[in-house]
């Protein structure tokens, strides 16, 4: 981010590719092929030379198979059950890391990891999955909340009773929303926030669970205005409830909620109900195609059939292929340099550059969205990251603090950074509110992550002594100081025409995995004991982050 006579902070096109998919990159130069062990059921063993027998152990030792087969590929299948299982090694990590480009396995807790990129900018990534990642489905506009009206406050499982007789909320006295008839153990809620006939000046406070955050999501300064501010939540639980939202205002007033999208694990959490997101349709099994059994596959030496069909030698064909490496990858899917070629038959499963896909019958195929390259929205608990009207709340500031006046405002035509240390690492955006306050005339700020000061406002006042909020969605950049030090994770803030005193709340991360999200580990928590995963993926971000000898700095 820049701004006129001003060093220039942006970053280059080579710096922003690594921090886009800082979340997923390994400093880690391409192995060598790892030899893989097919386990089933049964004491037979296959030396190198000998055919792979299905229903029975067969053990390569140390050889390493390839199967050289062109387009064709390798075509498993089981009319009774899976046709591959990739069965997790013992000691998966570190040794994954430095695999072959093609590299697919299972690590202890379940996740499945793809190793793409072309030579020398290999890429470790991991395939989004429902355990930990999370997608926004879109549902038609809900009111959820109106307390104005007796039938609109029927979601309220808790603190009905503080309402005034009129039906608004009460000063430092939380309702509580559930949602459980939209949502089964929803993440997050995106929607819109009124507020009507207030009785003076005042905020609101949207969040899950538990207790206020010091964060507002919308803002009024005087009786009888009507003000509507984007709202993105996380859910939270109040004992049986499992997808709640709590309200707190500072002074009375009406509230209105309305829904338009919620945050999942996956789509079917998304209850049909008065219009909203229709049930996950089922999946459709694709027409079964007959295929002429090709040359054996031989263990230990390069193989050429054409088309190779594993089938099970087991009744009904219930047993499955299992791969199992305790030191490393488990499969290894390659193409000539690393291109997709010709049509891509429904069903065939690769490794490209761009990371796992699927065919379709075209020359295209499906993508699997991956650390590799996609970014998921996490919530996170309300958290103040700037409010220049104290000095806790600039100490997050890496420029711009000089030009605040003694009454917290940020004079007109500056610049501030903010780092978001201790709440995300390496991240690529955030969702959040500012609000500005105690304006000195009519002017506009800009909100932004990388880049020069783009042509566009995030939050618009037109007189002296305003209180306004409004929703952000922005990237997020990296900044270096004039002394070279370098800092990820950063947000750039500017004020045209006006003073203001300036307030910024984070409510969401965009981040490649919610690994990146430090400040509050989402989704469900694992115990399993020793897991080098996490560790892992934390390596993989310190160590890309700081390719090109530059100092990576987590402080401000």
């Amino acid at each position: 981010m820049t701004r006129a006579a001003q060093p220039d902070h942006d970053h280059s096109p080579d710096r922003r590719r690594l921090l886009r998919r800082a979340a997923t990159v390994a400093a880690a130069t391409a192995g060598t092929g790892v030899a893989a062990t097919v386990g089933l059921p049964g004491t037979a063993r296959a030396d190198p030379g000998d055919h792979l027998t299905m229903g029975t152990t067969n053990d390569a030792g140390p050889a390493t198979t390839t199967l050289d087969v062109g387009y064709a590929g390798l075509t498993l299948r089981n009319t009774a059950g899976a046709p591959l299982r990739l069965v997790p090694g013992e000691q998966v990590y570190p040794q994954v890391l430095d695999s072959a480009t093609g590299t697919v396995a299972v690590d202890p807790v379940g996740d499945l990891f793809v190793r793409a990129g072309p030579p020398g900018n290999e890429v470790d990534s991991w395939l989004w999955t429902s355990e930990w990642a999370t997608t926004s489905v879109p549902v038609r506009p809900t009111r959820v909340l109106d307390s104005r009206d007796p039938d609109l406050r029927r979601t309220i499982v808790s603190g009905a009773s503080t309402l005034d007789p009129t039906g608004r909320l009460t000063p430092g006295n939380p309702i509580v929303l559930s949602l459980d008839h939209l949502v089964r153990d929803g993440r997050a809620v995106k929607g819109n926030v009124t507020v009507v006939g207030m009785t003076g000046p005042g905020f609101l406070t949207a969040w899950g669970s538990g207790t206020r955050p010091t964060a507002s999501t919308v803002n009024w300064s005087a009786a009888g205005q009507i003000l509507s501010n984007f709202l993105f939540a996380e859910l939270g639980t109040l004992g049986g409830y499992r997808s709640v939202l709590t309200v707190q205002v500072s002074a009375p007033t009406h509230v209105i909620v309305d829904l338009t999208s919620l945050l999942v694990g996956h789509p079917s959490q998304v209850v049909a109900v008065g219009g909203g997101a229709a049930a996950a349709a089922s999946p459709v099994e694709p027409a079964r195609v007959a295929v002429a059994p090709g040359e054996p596959v031989v263990i230990g030496v390069p193989n050429s059939p054409g088309v190779t069909t594993v089938t099970s030698a087991t009744p009904d064909g219930a047993a499955t292929l299992a791969l199992r490496n305790p030191t490393g990858a488990t499969l290894e899917l390659t193409q000539a340099a690393g291109r997709r070629s010709g049509e891509l038959d429904v069903g065939v499963v690769g490794v490209d550059p761009g990371g796992l896909y699927v065919g379709d019958g075209s020359s295209g195929g499906h993508t699997a969205y991956s650390t590799a390259n996609a970014t998921m929205l996490v919530p996170v608990p309300p958290t103040r990251i700037l409010d220049t009207r104290s000095a806790a709340g600039r100490s997050r500031l890496l420029e711009g603090a000089a030009r605040i006046d003694a009454r917290g405002r940020v004079l007109a035509e500056t610049l501030l950074v903010v780092h978001l240390r201790d709440l995300v690492e390496y991240g690529d955006g955030m969702l959040g509110n500012i609000t500005v306050a105690d304006t000195t005339r009519g002017g506009f700020a800009t909100v932004w992550g990388t880049g020069s000061l783009p042509t566009a406002s995030t939050v618009n006042w037109w007189t002296a002594g305003q209180l306004l909020s409004n929703g952000v969605i922005t990237q997020l950049g990296d900044y270096e100081t004039v002394d070279g030090d370098h800092y990820p994770d950063v947000v750039g803030i500017y004020l045209q025409k006006s003073a203001a005193a300036v307030v910024l709340d984070v409510t969401g991360l965009l981040v490649h995995h919610p690994e990146s999200a430090v400040g509050t580990p989402p989704g469900p928590v694992r115990t399993t004991a020793g897991s080098a995963g996490p560790r892992a993926r934390a390596r993989a971000i310190r160590q890309a982050a700081e390719r090109g000898g530059r100092e990576v700095r987590a402080d401000a």
